[in-house]
């Protein structure tokens, strides 16, 4: 395993970070945003074992001084975008999602010399610039710079030095691999694997049979293998928009004005990459998942950014 030169960057607690930085009063609380289930939320309120998807309702029950906002979307992107141009600045190549960056550091030594002191750097400019703490992680390919920064968390920096991404891989749980998720870890539960060093007992053809091309994919990343570039991301081939209810409701008004919110949201993504939707889709999920995830589609009559051509349809 060579080393490489990727950093991971990542906000804490993002969401639930920022609505602490907004109001100094929910500093040190339990707090977390979302609709319905949890977006976000600090880490004062994971000691309550919290996390992102739970319900709200759960949520509450768990941990009954939580502090529920509904959130700011466009605060976020203003923040996580100051964050990107910060990281920019250092990095010839980056790849950004929510709240997380991907930097290519490859070649830059002579430019930067130490890179970990370059990311001790970076991530107090951020926390200078913005207010909010990252923590970050220099690994040989993007997975291992994630993996390395997911175990600084929070406020923190883990290097992975030449030789030592073995003993650090060897030791962590399959589900902290990329793309075991669930479902893929009570097979392999039952198959008594619960450790990275565990599944590489595994044969290719093995992990194969029993999770086709995913398999393969996960006999690479237990080595450590990842041969994913980093890079800008390209034009998406769909653009979704959806929200959970605070509370249960039937109300048509509510639902249809809720529908009309996302589709503006939607459709201004749209005209902001210059796009035009040719296809529509709307899927609905019922409290109690009875009747499951009923979804209806349909081609526009002309491709279109336009949301009340959208929503008219």
């Amino acid at each position: 395993m060579s080393f490489g030169r990727i950093l991971h960057i990542d906000i804490d607690a993002f969401f639930a970070a920022v609505e602490q930085l907004r109001n100094p009063r929910l500093r040190n609380r339990p707090v977390a945003v979302g609709a319905g289930v949890i977006a976000s939320c600090c880490y004062e309120a994971r000691k309550y074992g919290l996390h992102a998807g739970m319900s709200l309702r759960r949520a509450r029950r768990l941990c009954p001084r939580l502090e529920i906002l509904s959130g700011h979307a466009a605060l976020y992107r203003c923040l996580s975008s100051r964050e990107f141009e910060l990281c920019q600045r250092c990095s010839p190549a980056m790849e950004t999602y929510l709240d997380e960056a991907f930097c290519d550091l490859s070649g830059t030594e002579r430019l930067h010399g130490s890179l970990e002191d370059l990311a001790a750097n970076l991530r107090e400019e951020i926390f200078s610039e913005i207010g909010l703490r990252v923590t970050a992680g220099l690994g040989p390919n993007r997975m291992l710079a994630k993996l390395a920064a997911g175990s600084a968390k929070p406020d923190g920096l883990r290097t992975l030095q030449a030789g030592e991404e073995e003993a650090f891989l060897l030791r962590l749980p399959v589900s902290r691999l990329p793309g075991i998720g669930p479902r893929a870890c009570e097979i392999l539960e039952k198959l008594n694997i619960r450790t990275v060093q565990e599944l590489r007992a595994l044969p290719r053809q093995s992990l194969a049979s029993i999770f086709g091309k995913t398999g393969e994919l996960f006999y690479e990343r237990c080595r450590g293998r990842d041969t994913r570039a980093i890079h800008a991301r390209e034009i998406p081939n769909s653009i979704s928009r959806e929200t959970s209810f605070h509370e249960h409701t039937v109300s048509r008004d509510t639902i249809e004005g809720m529908l009309h919110y996302l589709t503006e949201r939607a459709a201004n993504t749209l005209r902001s990459l210059e796009l035009r939707a040719s296809a529509l889709e709307v899927k609905l999920c019922y409290s109690d998942r009875a009747a499951g995830s009923p979804r209806s589609s349909m081609r526009l009559p002309e491709h279109t950014h336009f949301d009340s051509i959208i929503f008219q349809s």
